[in-house]
């Protein structure tokens, strides 16, 4: 399902959006509750609330799948299996954001393995499409984010 191109742009965002999305609420509220993430172990945001949503939802999903390609390419090296490599691409990200707070990196292994399979799936058809669906799908994911950083502020 992950790896399906073939449906519309607009209905992949939307039914990939959801699968990152849900799973990962889910997930962040789990460590929550356990103690494993909260305000000292989670990541901190600053900035306005405007600053916040565009740089959450705007200005760092393009950003991160631009560096999402390159990270893909250096892990084909080791493996050529697509799940395989997506896992790889989500440990490598969730350790990049686990320097930034610890817990992190726990809440963001799933997304980032969602996204690293809309990279690779549509990628097959070409690379701009694999930068404007994977970074829709990472708005998407990111939005709900968004809004709690914004109005826990």
């Amino acid at each position: 399902m992950l790896f399906d191109n073939s449906t519309s742009m607009r209905r992949y965002v939307l039914r990939t959006g959801l699968i990152s999305l849900v799973p990962s609420l889910i997930i962040v509220i789990a460590l929550a509750q356990s103690g494993i993430m909260n305000e000292d172990t989670g990541p901190e945001f600053k900035g306005s609330p405007i600053e916040l949503l565009i740089t959450i939802v705007i200005i760092g999903p393009p950003i991160e799948t631009l560096l999402m390609g390159p990270v893909l390419w250096v892990l084909s090296r080791i493996t050529k299996r697509q799940v395989r490599l997506a896992a790889l691409s989500a440990l490598v990200w969730a350790g990049l954001h686990s320097l930034s707070a610890p817990a992190w990196g726990l809440g963001v292994f799933w997304p980032f393995f969602v996204f690293s399979c809309s990279y690779l799936a549509w990628r097959r058809r070409a690379w701009w499409r694999a930068i404007l669906v994977t970074s829709c799908v990472h708005a998407f994911q990111n939005i709900l984010p968004a809004i709690a950083v914004i109005t826990t502020q």
